[in-house]
């Protein structure tokens, strides 16, 4: 029980260094709460002018709901956590390399998954409340309604797809440690993800191989299953099975990101080649 008390002190010691710095530098802060919502105004504008309205008789076909501002906010606010994943998790090793920290931040007396696990506390509560402020903005400003009788039920597949998530950041950090320039691997595997995942545009528009591949994404399974609950979009497999394959995701992917982070960070070590800029 110590150890475990010993294990989150630094674990929120290394949630709390991260806010300080984000927080010395107050107009980028500012920055990550605005820049998402400018982000998606383009996608709002081009979808009414395309369809000629808010809501779209094709889309309700093949989703079972027609208002494609909705549709398209739910995917891209909950997208905001594979950026966690993608960015955040995995960049914060390259920025302990512009610091020239990471060997000190490495050798604390807790073992590294410790260090993974405070940047993974610290991305998820600054996205968090980025979410929750581009919804409420988004929100008042075209006046959306969702059915908030489910949103607690609608946090499981998130909170899922999050966990899951985690073990892609793990897995990124660690090739970020061996090719340094971590951007790059990050850039690749969040392109990807969002034009596999149905954020703005539903599952059966895809081509067939596209389908395939867009089922093995954890990010498929949790936007669809909050969308289920919020807006009650038709799915083509049951809510059991998105929570069972997230499920499966977590460990999969934990168990893949720990092995490579663990194996990468023990060969440089040995080679000496850890702090390498």
């Amino acid at each position: 029980m110590q150890k475990i008390k010993h294990f989150l002190r630094a674990i929120n010691a290394e949630n709390i260094k991260e806010w300080k710095i984000e927080i010395s530098y107050k107009t980028d802060f500012i920055r990550t709460f605005i820049e998402p919502i400018v982000y998606l105004l383009p996608y709002f504008f081009y979808g009414l002018a395309v369809v000629g309205g808010r809501h779209s008789d094709y889309l309700k076909k093949l989703t079972g709901y027609s208002d494609i501002i909705t549709y398209i906010l739910l995917g891209y606010v909950l997208m905001g956590f594979l950026g966690t994943a993608c960015w955040a998790m995995g960049m914060a090793i390259r920025k302990e390399l512009w610091y020239g920290t990471l060997e000190s931040v490495f050798v604390a007396p807790v073992p590294r998954w410790v260090y993974i696990a405070g940047m993974a506390l610290h991305s998820t509560l600054h996205q968090g409340l980025i979410m929750i402020f581009q919804t409420i903005v988004i929100a008042l400003s075209f006046k959306i309604v969702l059915n908030l009788k489910n949103i607690w039920v609608a946090l499981i597949p998130l909170i899922l797809m999050v966990l899951s998530l985690y073990g892609l950041g793990i897995l990124i950090a660690g090739l970020t440690l061996l090719v340094k320039q971590g951007w790059t691997i990050s850039e690749a595997v969040y392109t990807l993800l969002t034009v596999i995942t149905p954020i703005a545009y539903p599952l059966s528009v895809m081509p067939d191989f596209l389908q395939k591949v867009s089922k093995l994404s954890p990010t498929t399974y949790g936007i669809l299953g909050v969308r289920y609950f919020l807006i009650g979009e038709k799915i083509p497999f049951s809510i059991e099975s998105v929570f069972i394959r997230l499920i499966i995701s977590i460990f999969v992917l934990t168990i893949f990101g720990f092995s490579i982070f663990l194996t990468i960070d023990k060969k440089l070590r040995k080679t000496g080649t850890l702090s390498h800029y």
